[in-house]
Protein backbone atom coordinates (compact mmCIF):
# COMPACT_ATOMS: atom_id res chain seq x y z
CA UNK A 1 0.00 0.00 0.00
CA UNK A 2 1.45 3.09 -0.83
CA UNK A 3 0.76 5.53 1.57
CA UNK A 4 1.48 9.35 1.82
CA UNK A 5 1.48 11.23 4.81
CA UNK A 6 1.02 14.46 4.84
CA UNK A 7 1.77 16.83 7.77
CA UNK A 8 0.24 20.14 8.65
CA UNK A 9 2.26 22.92 10.07
CA UNK A 10 2.11 26.78 11.46
CA UNK A 11 5.09 28.05 12.47
CA UNK A 12 3.62 32.01 12.68
CA UNK A 13 0.21 31.57 14.03
CA UNK A 14 -2.41 33.55 12.06
CA UNK A 15 -5.66 35.02 12.79
CA UNK A 16 -6.87 31.74 14.61
CA UNK A 17 -8.47 30.81 17.33
CA UNK A 18 -7.48 28.44 20.27
CA UNK A 19 -3.86 28.88 19.96
CA UNK A 20 -1.75 28.23 23.57
CA UNK A 21 1.95 27.43 21.56
CA UNK A 22 2.91 30.97 19.78
CA UNK A 23 6.21 31.49 19.95
CA UNK A 24 7.26 30.64 16.50
CA UNK A 25 10.64 29.09 17.45
CA UNK A 26 9.20 26.53 19.79
CA UNK A 27 7.04 25.68 17.02
CA UNK A 28 10.01 25.03 14.36
CA UNK A 29 11.66 23.13 17.29
CA UNK A 30 8.52 20.63 17.94
CA UNK A 31 8.09 20.46 14.23
CA UNK A 32 11.10 19.42 13.25
CA UNK A 33 11.37 16.61 16.09
CA UNK A 34 8.55 14.84 14.96
CA UNK A 35 9.12 15.30 11.22
CA UNK A 36 12.68 13.30 11.30
CA UNK A 37 11.18 10.53 12.98
CA UNK A 38 8.35 10.73 10.16
CA UNK A 39 11.56 10.73 7.38
CA UNK A 40 13.15 7.47 9.35
CA UNK A 41 9.67 5.68 8.56
CA UNK A 42 8.86 4.18 5.03
CA UNK A 43 6.75 6.25 4.06
CA UNK A 44 6.41 9.05 1.59
CA UNK A 45 6.37 12.48 3.43
CA UNK A 46 4.23 16.13 2.23
CA UNK A 47 5.20 18.42 4.56
CA UNK A 48 2.72 21.60 4.27
CA UNK A 49 3.74 24.95 5.88
CA UNK A 50 0.87 27.77 5.48
CA UNK A 51 2.62 30.46 7.09
CA UNK A 52 5.72 30.55 4.68
CA UNK A 53 8.52 28.54 6.67
CA UNK A 54 10.57 26.73 4.64
CA UNK A 55 12.02 24.67 6.96
CA UNK A 56 16.12 25.02 5.95
CA UNK A 57 16.66 22.74 8.95
CA UNK A 58 16.12 19.51 6.57
CA UNK A 59 18.11 17.92 4.07
CA UNK A 60 16.54 17.06 0.53
CA UNK A 61 14.91 13.61 0.27
CA UNK A 62 13.15 12.04 -2.45
CA UNK A 63 10.56 10.36 0.13
CA UNK A 64 10.20 14.58 1.31
CA UNK A 65 8.62 17.13 -0.12
CA UNK A 66 7.99 20.44 1.11
CA UNK A 67 4.78 23.02 -0.23
CA UNK A 68 5.12 26.49 1.74
CA UNK A 69 3.00 29.19 1.14
CA UNK A 70 1.40 32.25 3.07
CA UNK A 71 -2.31 32.79 2.92
CA UNK A 72 -2.39 36.10 2.21
CA UNK A 73 -0.77 35.28 -0.87
CA UNK A 74 -2.69 32.71 -3.01
CA UNK A 75 -5.67 34.25 -4.52
CA UNK A 76 -7.83 30.79 -4.22
CA UNK A 77 -7.47 31.60 0.15
CA UNK A 78 -9.17 35.01 -0.13
CA UNK A 79 -11.98 33.55 2.16
CA UNK A 80 -9.68 32.32 5.06
CA UNK A 81 -8.25 35.75 5.74
CA UNK A 82 -11.04 36.92 7.77
CA UNK A 83 -11.91 33.73 9.24
CA UNK A 84 -10.53 32.13 12.49
CA UNK A 85 -11.38 28.55 12.67
CA UNK A 86 -7.78 26.61 12.15
CA UNK A 87 -9.63 23.61 10.84
CA UNK A 88 -10.63 25.92 7.16
CA UNK A 89 -7.07 26.65 6.79
CA UNK A 90 -6.16 22.84 7.32
CA UNK A 91 -8.50 21.40 4.68
CA UNK A 92 -7.58 24.52 2.50
CA UNK A 93 -3.69 23.28 3.28
CA UNK A 94 -4.08 19.69 2.77
CA UNK A 95 -6.20 20.11 -0.56
CA UNK A 96 -3.37 22.67 -1.64
CA UNK A 97 -0.59 20.46 -0.97
CA UNK A 98 -1.98 17.14 -2.00
CA UNK A 99 -3.07 18.78 -5.42
CA UNK A 100 0.26 20.45 -6.18
CA UNK A 101 2.60 17.29 -4.83
CA UNK A 102 4.71 14.85 -6.65
CA UNK A 103 3.25 12.12 -4.64
CA UNK A 104 -0.40 12.57 -6.13
CA UNK A 105 -0.08 8.26 -6.91
CA UNK A 106 -0.42 7.62 -3.60
CA UNK A 107 -3.36 5.29 -2.91
CA UNK A 108 -4.12 6.32 0.71
CA UNK A 109 -3.77 10.00 1.93
CA UNK A 110 -3.32 10.13 5.82
CA UNK A 111 -3.08 13.45 7.49
CA UNK A 112 -1.21 14.58 10.63
CA UNK A 113 -0.89 17.21 12.69
CA UNK A 114 3.04 18.22 12.40
CA UNK A 115 3.84 17.86 15.96
CA UNK A 116 3.08 14.66 16.48
CA UNK A 117 5.23 11.39 15.72
CA UNK A 118 3.28 8.23 16.23
CA UNK A 119 6.02 5.70 17.07
CA UNK A 120 3.94 2.30 16.28
CA UNK A 121 2.38 4.04 13.49
CA UNK A 122 4.25 1.75 10.28
CA UNK A 123 4.25 -1.30 12.17
CA UNK A 124 0.19 -1.15 12.85
CA UNK A 125 -0.64 -0.48 9.52
CA UNK A 126 1.79 -2.84 8.16
CA UNK A 127 -0.57 -5.72 9.84
CA UNK A 128 -4.14 -4.10 8.36
CA UNK A 129 -4.95 -4.25 4.65
CA UNK A 130 -5.63 -0.49 3.73
CA UNK A 131 -7.26 -1.86 0.44
CA UNK A 132 -10.66 -3.14 2.79
CA UNK A 133 -10.65 0.62 3.74
CA UNK A 134 -12.11 3.95 2.54
CA UNK A 135 -11.41 6.06 5.53
CA UNK A 136 -8.93 5.55 8.51
CA UNK A 137 -9.53 7.31 11.80
CA UNK A 138 -8.41 7.77 15.53
CA UNK A 139 -9.74 5.48 18.27
CA UNK A 140 -11.89 8.44 19.57
CA UNK A 141 -13.61 9.59 15.83
CA UNK A 142 -13.95 13.06 17.46
CA UNK A 143 -10.24 13.72 17.77
CA UNK A 144 -8.44 14.73 14.66
CA UNK A 145 -4.58 14.61 15.15
CA UNK A 146 -4.78 11.96 12.30
CA UNK A 147 -6.96 10.47 10.05
CA UNK A 148 -7.01 9.83 6.07
CA UNK A 149 -8.56 7.94 3.20
CA UNK A 150 -8.02 6.30 0.50
CA UNK A 151 -7.42 8.42 -2.90
CA UNK A 152 -10.89 7.76 -4.60
CA UNK A 153 -12.27 9.79 -1.38
CA UNK A 154 -10.42 12.16 -1.24
CA UNK A 155 -12.26 15.13 -2.39
CA UNK A 156 -15.13 14.13 -0.72
CA UNK A 157 -13.29 13.54 2.60
CA UNK A 158 -11.44 16.51 2.25
CA UNK A 159 -13.41 18.50 0.74
CA UNK A 160 -12.92 22.53 1.85
CA UNK A 161 -17.04 23.20 2.07
CA UNK A 162 -17.65 23.72 5.98
CA UNK A 163 -21.28 23.24 5.51
CA UNK A 164 -22.71 19.98 7.49
CA UNK A 165 -25.59 17.71 5.82
CA UNK A 166 -27.91 19.99 7.94
CA UNK A 167 -26.97 22.74 5.60
CA UNK A 168 -25.37 24.54 8.64
CA UNK A 169 -21.77 26.24 9.31
CA UNK A 170 -19.58 24.15 11.25
CA UNK A 171 -16.75 25.76 12.66
CA UNK A 172 -15.31 22.79 13.89
CA UNK A 173 -13.02 20.54 12.21
CA UNK A 174 -13.84 18.02 14.39
CA UNK A 175 -17.33 17.86 14.33
CA UNK A 176 -17.25 18.58 10.16
CA UNK A 177 -14.68 15.45 10.31
CA UNK A 178 -16.73 13.37 12.33
CA UNK A 179 -20.23 13.67 9.69
CA UNK A 180 -17.55 12.88 7.05
CA UNK A 181 -16.52 9.81 8.56
CA UNK A 182 -19.98 8.48 9.59
CA UNK A 183 -20.74 8.98 5.88
CA UNK A 184 -18.35 5.96 5.05
CA UNK A 185 -18.97 2.19 5.23
CA UNK A 186 -15.90 0.84 5.40
CA UNK A 187 -13.89 2.94 8.10
CA UNK A 188 -10.72 1.25 10.06
CA UNK A 189 -11.28 3.20 13.55
CA UNK A 190 -7.15 2.44 14.77
CA UNK A 191 -6.72 1.28 18.36
CA UNK A 192 -5.32 3.65 20.83
CA UNK A 193 -1.55 5.07 20.05
CA UNK A 194 0.98 6.15 22.70
CA UNK A 195 3.11 8.96 21.77
CA UNK A 196 6.23 11.07 23.21
CA UNK A 197 4.26 13.41 25.73
CA UNK A 198 3.51 16.46 22.77
CA UNK A 199 2.39 20.10 24.08
CA UNK A 200 -0.94 20.12 22.51
CA UNK A 201 -0.82 23.47 19.90
CA UNK A 202 -4.17 25.13 20.55
CA UNK A 203 -4.71 24.60 24.59
CA UNK A 204 -2.74 24.04 27.60
CA UNK A 205 -2.47 20.27 27.33
CA UNK A 206 0.36 17.50 26.94
CA UNK A 207 -0.66 14.60 24.72
CA UNK A 208 0.17 11.26 25.50
CA UNK A 209 -1.72 9.00 22.90
CA UNK A 210 -3.70 9.94 19.71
Amino acid sequence: MDILIILTTTVFVQNKVYIYQTDAQERVQTYLKSIKQWMLTGFNILIVENSGYSFPELEKNPKLQIISYCEKDIPECAYLLQNNSKGASELFAINYAFNNCKFKQSSFIIKVTGRYFIPEFENYLKCINLNNFEVICQNDPMRCEFLGCNKQSFNKFFNISLILKDQSYCNHIEQLYNERINNFDKVLICKKMFIEPTQHGGINLVNYYL
